[in-house]
C-alpha cells in the first residue's frame, strides 16, 4: 500500500514536469504550419511604415480572400498589412494582438468569418498554444480570465507536440504551410487554382445571417477595440468576408442582419453582404477561402468599397479573369445494399441523405450508399441519422466527402463509424463532429498515421482506431 502511494505521488509530480518539458523545451513542431505564420504577421505590425497602414484583421477569409499587393496598387496611399489568420484562434486574439500596434492614420478593416465562433469572444486556446510554439510571447494576447482554459489545454498541446516530435510534424497541404506566405504576409500565387470542394460547397460550414449570431461579448469586444483605436488615431470599419453563395442558408435576410450589425457596433459598416456573397466558382476549399482568381476579384471589390467610404470617386479597374469551372465529383461505385434505408433530397451533382426510413431505425448496421436511382450520393445533412436508436455500426464510403458537426448524436447506441477513405484530406470535417456521441472512428490501417497527423483530423486522434481486412 505504501509503495502504491509513493508511486502515485511520484506520478503526480513527474507528469506535469514531463508535460512542461515537452511543451516548452522540445523544438517547435508548429512553426512551419499555417498557425506558425502568426508570429511573422505580428512582426509585420511592429515594423515602421512611411505611410498610414490598411490593416486587415480577421480569420483565414482575410488571408485567402485579399491580395495585399494588389490592394496597395489600388489604394497607393496605404501600406497594407494582412493580419488574417486561422479562424480557430478566434477573433479576439487577433484584435488583442493588433490593438497595441495601431498608429495615427491607420485604417483597420475588421473581417471575421460569417459564423458563430468568429462572431463571438471565443479564444481558441489549443490553436493559440500551437501558434505560439517557439514564440510564447504571443500568449500576451490572452487575458487573465483565459488562464484557466489555457492551462487546461496545455497538456493536450504538450502531448501532441511530443507525438509530432517522435512521428514527424503535422501533415499539411501546401497551402497551409508557413512557406506559402511571402514576406508581406500574402498568400503566394499558384496555390489555389480552382474550387476543389465536391459540388462547390462545404455543407459543414453554412453561411448564416441570423442576427442571433452577433454575440453580446463579440459586440462589446469590437466596440472596445474601436474606442481604443480611435484613441490611437486609427479608424475601424467592418466589412463582410467573401462568402460562398451556394452555402447561404435558405431564408437568410442579409439586410436585416446589417440592421442588427449597425445597431450593435460602434464602427461603420463598409460595403454590403450582397457584394461579398460570391459564386461558388470563385472559392477554393472552404466557403470563405477564395481561389487565386477569386482573390483578385474580391480585392477589387474591397478597394471599391473603401474608396466609397473615403469619398474617392475614381474608377477601380476590375481584373479581367474568368471564373474557374467547378470540378465534377468523381464517380464512385460502392456497396449500395442499404440504399433503400435512407431518405434523399436532390442537390447539385446528385443526392444528399436527409433522413432514414422507419425500417432503418431499428437496424444495428448501415452502409451509406454510393448511388441512388442511378445518381451519386454526395453527402448527408446534420440530423440525417436522427432516430437510429439501434444503430451500432455505420460504414461511410469515399463518395461522402464531408461530415457535418454532430453527425452521429442521433444514434445513442453507435459504437463505431468505419471510414473507407484512405486520404483524410478527402473527407471534410468540422470541429464538433463527435458532439453528442461516444463512438470510435475506424480508419484504414495503412492510413491511421495520416489521420492522426492530419491537421483537421488530429483533434479526434484519441477516438481513432484501425480496421484491417474487409469493413463489410
Amino acid at each position: 500500500m505504501k509503495r502504491y502511494v509513493i508511486t502515485a505521488l511520484a506520478s503526480l509530480v513527474l507528469l506535469p514536469l514531463v508535460l512542461l518539458v515537452c511543451g516548452f523545451l522540445l523544438p517547435s513542431q508548429y512553426q512551419e504550419s499555417f498557425l506558425g505564420e502568426l508570429r511573422a504577421k505580428y512582426a509585420l505590425l511592429q515594423q515602421p511604415s512611411e505611410k498610414p497602414r490598411l490593416i486587415l484583421v480577421g480569420g483565414s477569409a482575410a488571408a485567402f480572400g485579399v491580395d495585399g499587393a494588389q490592394l496597395e496598387e489600388l489604394l497607393p496611399q496605404y501600406e497594407v498589412v494582412n493580419f488574417g489568420m486561422y479562424a480557430a484562434l478566434g477573433t479576439r486574439p487577433m484584435l488583442d494582438l493588433s490593438q497595441g500596434q495601431l498608429r495615427q492614420g491607420d485604417l483597420v478593416i475588421l473581417m471575421p468569418e460569417q459564423q458563430a465562433q468568429s462572431l463571438s469572444d471565443y479564444l481558441g486556446a489549443e490553436a493559440l498554444w500551437q501558434a505560439a510554439d517557439g514564440a510564447f510571447g504571443l500568449l500576451r494576447c490572452a487575458r487573465w480570465q483565459d488562464l484557466g482554459v489555457l492551462i487546461g489545454q496545455f497538456p493536450r498541446f504538450a502531448a501532441g507536440k511530443a507525438a509530432y516530435f517522435v512521428q514527424g510534424g503535422p501533415q499539411l497541404p501546401p497551402v497551409y504551410r508557413r512557406e506559402s506566405f511571402d514576406e508581406q504576409g500574402n498568400l503566394r500565387a499558384g496555390l489555389c487554382q480552382a474550387n476543389c470542394m465536391p459540388g462547390g460547397v462545404d455543407p459543414t460550414m453554412p453561411v448564416s445571417f441570423d442576427p442571433a449570431l452577433l454575440g453580446q461579448g463579440f459586440c462589446a469586444m469590437v466596440n472596445e477595440y474601436t474606442r481604443q483605436a480611435e484613441q490611437a488615431g486609427a479608424t475601424v470599419w467592418y466589412h463582410f468576408p467573401p462568402m460562398n453563395g451556394a452555402a447561404v442558408e435558405p431564408g437568410s435576410d442579409p439586410d436585416a442582419y446589417c440592421g442588427a450589425l449597425r445597431a450593435r457596433l460602434d464602427c461603420e459598416l463598409a460595403g454590403s453582404p450582397h457584394t461579398s456573397t460570391m459564386e461558388a466558382g470563385w472559392f477554393y476549399d472552404t466557403n470563405f477561402h477564395l481561389n487565386e482568381k477569386g482573390r483578385q476579384v474580391f480585392t477589387c471589390l474591397l478597394a471599391r468599397d473603401i474608396k466609397a467610404m473615403l469619398g474617392d470617386t475614381s474608377p477601380t479597374e476590375e481584373p479581367r479573369v474568368d471564373m474557374p469551372a467547378l470540378e465534377q465529383p468523381q464517380s464512385y461505385q460502392g456497396d449500395d445494399r442499404d440504399a433503400d434505408c435512407f431518405v434523399y433530397q436532390q442537390v447539385s451533382g446528385g443526392w444528399q441523405i436527409t433522413g432514414i426510413t422507419e425500417e432503418a431505425k431499428e437496424r444495428r448496421r448501415l452502409i451509406l450508399p454510393s448511388r441512388w436511382q442511378g445518381q451519386p450520393v454526395t453527402g448527408f445533412s446534420a440530423g440525417a441519422l436522427g432516430g437510429a436508436e439501434g444503430l451500432e455500426q455505420l460504414v461511410i464510403q469515399p463518395n461522402i466527402t464531408a461530415l457535418p458537426d454532430g453527425a452521429f448524436k442521433g444514434c445513442p447506441a453507435l459504437e463505431q463509424v468505419t471510414l473507407l477513405h484512405t486520404d483524410p484530406a478527402g473527407l471534410l470535417v468540422g470541429q464538433a463532429l463527435l458532439e453528442g456521441s461516444s463512438c470510435q472512428i475506424a480508419v484504414p490501417a495503412e492510413a491511421y498515421d495520416r489521420y492522426c497527423l492530419s491537421y483537421s483530423w488530429s483533434a479526434y486522434a484519441s477516438r481513432l482506431t484501425r480496421w484491417e481486412g474487409s469493413p463489410f
